[in-house]
């Protein structure tokens, strides 16, 4: 049975807080946010950030930019040649007052393939009576790059956040939190996804408590099948409706944020569709996109969407984040209208034409 945590239970350990390169940026910033006297010794590498914790674990459920929360039981691999005394005893003061202490019980763990695996997992038993369980875990002891890490289950997104039905090409959640963040929705906002697929996105924007309305459209009705099984427990206002990313079934400027994972024309579609659709469907965000609003959009076709922008009247890319995930490095791409459009949407407003 796996252990549940008190997310309420004050612990102070040493953290690891796995992300995705490219993701991390914004995690880091959002640690800093917190700061001291919560988050110490803030720290990062290509795919996560470290910090010394003292706290309530709820106090990090806002961070969302990670899939898994780990306590630092070691960060020298020479030091593990000699054994692991430095790590058990890590072990030990998160069993006494860390993130560990706040389970339900005794935990299930398991060992990676480590050097020395069998054993440490004596040792573990023997020290702390817990059950080797490798497929029904609380604790996860594993190599990570220098570190050797202990991941709490109990912590990991999948279990922090709703289950979500995917379909194939669905964004990861980790980066669907990367592209909400960057969209910046403000609380009365309308959120559009153009290829909503299974609604990860909407889903997120109201996780965070961002936005009034949620739109989503996808030409595929199975799509939207799963995004409205996702999307019921959703308390936001929201519709979703079939509909092509070429011809939008909005009026002009109605929408303040467009946030999308695209097809990169990989697992979904092809460069060829995509040398139509992306020119047709970046006119539409122009048309349907405030004045002051704000798009994020996710491709891995990049020198085509970056052709096809330039082509766009009225817009602008201000800001690119890449990102790695599932072998692959797309780039969120960040749309805003150009000056000349805003001032042309202000003459327009003042003459009364909408």
């Amino acid at each position: 049975m796996l252990r549940e945590i008190g997310i309420d239970s004050h612990v102070r350990d040493r953290m690891h807080l796995q992300s995705l390169p490219g993701v991390v940026d914004r995690l880091l910033q959002h640690c800093h946010d917190i700061g001291a006297p919560t988050l110490t010794n803030i720290r990062r590498t290509s795919d996560s950030v470290l910090f010394d914790f003292d706290g309530r674990l709820e106090q990090l459920l806002p961070l969302r930019m990670f899939s898994t929360l780990s306590v630092v039981l070691d960060e020298s691999e020479h030091a593990r040649i000699d054994g692991f005394g430095d790590a058990l005893a890590e072990l030990e003061q998160s069993t006494k007052g860390g993130a560990i202490s706040a389970l339900s019980g005794p935990p299930a763990y398991r060992v990676d393939r480590i050097e020395g695996r069998g054993p440490f997992i004596e040792s573990v038993s023997r020290k702390f009576g817990w059950k080797n369980d490798p497929k029904a875990w609380d604790v996860n002891i594993v190599e990570h790059g220098r570190f050797l890490l202990a991941e709490v289950g109990a912590m990991h997104r999948s279990r922090r956040y709703a289950k979500l039905h995917r379909i194939p090409a669905s964004v990861n959640p980790v980066v669907g939190s990367l592209l909400v963040q960057l969209a910046k929705p403000e609380a009365d906002d309308t959120v559009y996804d153009p290829f909503c697929g299974s609604g990860t996105l909407l889903t997120e924007v109201a996780a965070i408590g961002r936005g009034a309305r949620l739109l989503g459209t996808d030409i595929s009705l199975k799509a939207l099948e799963v995004a409205r099984l996702n999307l019921k427990a959703v308390d936001t206002p929201h519709l979703l409706a079939q509909a092509r990313a070429e011809a939008l079934p909005l009026p002009a400027h109605s929408i303040d944020r467009i946030i999308s994972n695209m097809p990169f024309g990989k697992r979904v579609g092809s460069h060829q569709v995509n040398s139509h659709l992306y020119p047709q469907f970046l006119a539409e965000l122009a048309r349907v996109l405030r004045s002051k609003g704000r798009a994020v959009l996710l491709t891995e076709d990049k020198r085509l969407f970056q052709q096809a922008v330039q082509e766009t009247s009225g817009v602008r890319v201000i800001k690119e984040v890449q990102v790695t995930s599932g072998g692959l490095h797309p780039t969120a791409y960040i749309i805003e209208h150009t000056q000349k459009s805003r001032r042309m949407d202000r003459r327009r407003k003042r003459l009364g034409r909408g």
